[in-house]
């Protein structure tokens, strides 16, 4: 006789405890595995944003090396002309002589742009760079980029292949000894006396010398050039990064902007640059206005010394105009004949061969026309701008390209604030 099976039955009160300590399990389990996922996601998102980081100021470096290699062709090629051609020195363009001179004075505004190694300092700050990374060979990279970098920099710096031979004391002194018949309006010199600094510094044999070296100058541009994209390109294929992934990041991180329109643009905009500020009106009906304070300055001639004093007005004008957009291209156009001076000041107690008989109010009369004249006939009345706002609507960002004697494509970039 077969044996009955017992059925075991639980009470409720050990169903709900068993019930309750799998759900526990179970949700436990869940947690940890949820928790790494989303850890293991923010890593390579971290790793990601680094990689695009570092491959973003690496395409940086290489375009503004290139520009400077540009620019040193340029200027090699025109002050070799003149070293060779200086009978022509008095009578070829003012622009090309300045070049000259600059490809070898030696001043202090020689730092490139691609020296700002804030980037680096990011990239290499952290301890747990090459860990968050994941990749041995693209943090090498990116560090033998920045190497490179370094390397170019010091010789520029210290190498007498890169080093340009006239100090800037040597055009300073030169200048002193200038007679103010060989000065323009504003003190700079003219074209005789640009022609003769120029053949004293081409008399230099260091001059000769520097310009002998064009070629171990430009081998260098090109060797760090190639060093610099071979790695990078590189530094794309390790991390899967595509031209498109970039534009996104820089869309993002970057080029924090949004499209203009019309409407979003009409307003008050403030632009402080250097010692002035504008302000930039902007109606639905497509007119504009602006109001312009600044430090004007002007070059007053003595008459026993003939030497240009310069002589400072700050002053407040406005304008009419009009405005118009089309695509991304910003435009105004304003009447010079609508230039109003609404404020003007001048210290007439440091005007030279001032006259005694003549009031200070006609003084000051006489400058104001003689300055009014002089906006109207050299301010830049109609410009065209690339424009582009911030998120918020209330940032806009003015960019300007424009091509330098020597053939290089230089960016202005100007932020304005909306105030109404």
């Amino acid at each position: 006789m077969k044996e009955k099976k017992r059925k075991i039955t639980l009470s409720t009160w050990w169903q709900n405890f068993l019930t309750g300590v799998l759900a526990t399990a179970i949700g436990v389990g869940l947690t940890f595995e949820v928790n790494n996922r989303v850890e293991h996601y923010k890593q390579k998102q971290a790793q990601r944003q680094a990689a695009m980081m570092a491959i973003y100021d690496v395409d940086q470096i290489i375009s503004q090396f290139i520009r400077d290699k540009q620019r040193e062709d340029a200027f090699f090629r025109v002050a070799m002309y003149l070293y060779t051609h200086q009978d022509q020195l008095e009578t070829v363009a003012m622009d090309s002589l300045w070049m000259a001179a600059e490809y070898v004075v030696n001043t202090t505004e020689n730092t490139p742009d691609w020296a700002d190694d804030s980037t680096e300092k990011v990239f290499t700050g952290s301890m747990d760079a090459l860990q968050n990374l994941g990749d041995i060979t693209f943090y090498d990279n990116v560090q033998e980029c920045y190497h490179l970098r370094r390397d170019m920099l010091n010789r520029l710096s210290c190498s007498y292949t890169f080093l340009r031979p006239v100090p800037e004391k040597y055009v300073l002194d030169y200048r002193k000894q200038v007679s103010a018949t060989n000065m323009d309006y504003t003190g700079m010199m003219n074209q005789s006396a640009m022609a003769g600094l120029l053949r004293q510094i081409f008399r230099m044999p260091e001059v000769s010398l520097y310009l002998q070296k064009y070629l171990a100058r430009d081998r260098n541009y090109q060797y760090f050039i190639n060093q610099m994209i071979f790695l990078n390109q590189e530094n794309k294929f390790i991390m899967n990064v595509t031209d498109e992934d970039l534009q996104h990041y820089i869309d993002q991180h970057i080029n924090k902007t949004m499209p203009a329109k019309p409407k979003l643009l009409v307003g008050q905009w403030d632009l402080r640059q250097d010692h002035q500020k504008r302000t930039y009106l902007l109606s639905k009906d497509y007119s504009a206005s602006t109001t312009v304070s600044m430090d004007y300055k002007i070059g007053v001639r003595t008459e026993g010394e003939h030497v240009n004093v310069p002589i400072f007005t700050p002053l407040t004008y406005s304008a009419e105009g009009s405005w118009s957009l089309d695509g991304d291209s910003l435009r105004f156009d304003f009447d010079p004949n609508t230039l109003q001076i609404l404020s003007f000041d001048i210290d007439i107690n440091n005007l030279p061969n001032r006259d005694e008989n003549v009031s200070d109010d006609s003084i000051k009369l006489q400058y104001e026309r003689m300055v009014k004249s002089q906006l109207q006939e050299r301010t830049n009345w109609s410009w065209t701008n690339k424009v582009s706002l911030g998120k918020t609507g209330k940032v806009m960002f003015w960019e300007e390209q424009y091509t330098m004697p020597w053939g290089e494509v230089k960016t202005d970039k100007t932020q304005l604030l909306k105030s109404r």
